[in-house]
């Protein structure tokens, strides 16, 4: 029944880029206390390369890796310095924090923030373009997204100090949303983490609330909702991390949706699917980062 859906999903996600070579390059290499900051870039499809910060830990052998996904915020200035530590807001450093922890950490560009946006279309202009102009081809922006992060797990695969068996991932708002969908259709993934990134269709358009265009799949509710994408990551370990107070996403359809996900999860849905609330609105404070690195220390570094 997974494997239907899944098939399902990456139909009305419609037509994906054409696979080319990573043509994998290192930028820049700076060592610092602990571990050694890259930036590299890699080709995401033909002609467009993607730029990321890679955090390596100090030490030999092979380690589990997170992959870190940046926020919205209508911040387009904004992309992988952001957990990378380098701008931005301290409660978003994730990519830093983890990579004092001892994970090998990547923190890419998402299409149209940071060197990705566009020379003359402001931000939000380009992220509709991209949007309308996908759809018009037979894909949506949901696609591109979820198929710059595999290429992403790919780059990550082609590290020897990253084990590929231990491949973690974790964002916040945007992040979390394509946490969820990434999780869903690629299954390296062995344990997610998604702060504030979704919540159920219907408490969303009850509510009248805009998100960004990459949070619709072209008929998707035909099927189900997102309970039915986060049934897909079963039974590998996700972390729902909700704020009481999330004007963006309404709690009862979290709760909603992972509820009808546990589903997908049978008897070990408590142990591997798991919501756990704070209070406080839209974001990522010190206690939700440290609930997020601790799944990630139960089930990437004891899994060899």
């Amino acid at each position: 029944m997974a494997i239907g859906f899944r098939q399902t999903l990456v139909r009305l996600l419609g037509k994906m880029p054409a696979r080319s070579a990573l043509q994998p390059k290192i930028l820049e290499r700076i060592p610092l206390q602990g571990f050694v900051r890259e930036k590299v870039s890699y080709q995401v499809e033909s002609g467009q390369r993607v730029s990321a910060y890679l955090f390596l830990p100090e030490g030999e052998g092979r380690r589990p890796a997170v992959l870190c996904i940046h926020q919205h915020n209508r911040e387009f200035h904004l992309g992988k310095s952001e957990p990378a530590g380098l701008s931005g807001n301290p409660e978003q450093y994730f990519a830093l924090e983890l990579a004092k922890r001892g994970y090998v950490t990547l923190a890419p560009d998402a299409i149209c923030f940071e060197e990705r946006q566009h020379p003359s279309l402001r931000g939000a202009d380009f992220e509709r373009f991209e949007a309308t102009r996908r759809l018009a081809e037979g894909s949506c922006l949901q696609a591109k997204m979820v198929w710059d992060l595999q290429r992403a797990l790919d780059y990550l695969e082609t590290r020897r100090e990253v084990d590929p068996r231990r491949l973690g991932c974790l964002g916040h708002s945007l992040g979390g949303q394509e946490t969820l969908f990434l999780s869903a259709i690629d299954r390296r993934i062995a344990a997610g983490v998604s702060s504030c990134g979704f919540s159920s269709y219907r408490a969303i358009f009850d509510a009248a609330l805009l998100h960004n265009f990459a949070a619709y799949v072209p008929g998707i509710l035909r099927y189900g909702g997102l309970e039915r994408v986060l049934g897909l990551v079963a039974p590998r370990p996700f972390l729902v991390l909700a704020a009481s107070e999330d004007s963006l996403f309404p709690m009862p359809g979290v709760q909603e949706t992972v509820k009808s996900a546990r589903r997908s999860y049978g008897t070990r849905g408590r142990d591997r699917l798991r919501l756990e609330a704070f209070p406080g609105g839209h974001g990522f404070p010190g206690p939700m980062r440290e609930a997020a690195y601790a799944w990630f220390d139960r089930w990437l570094r004891s899994r060899r």
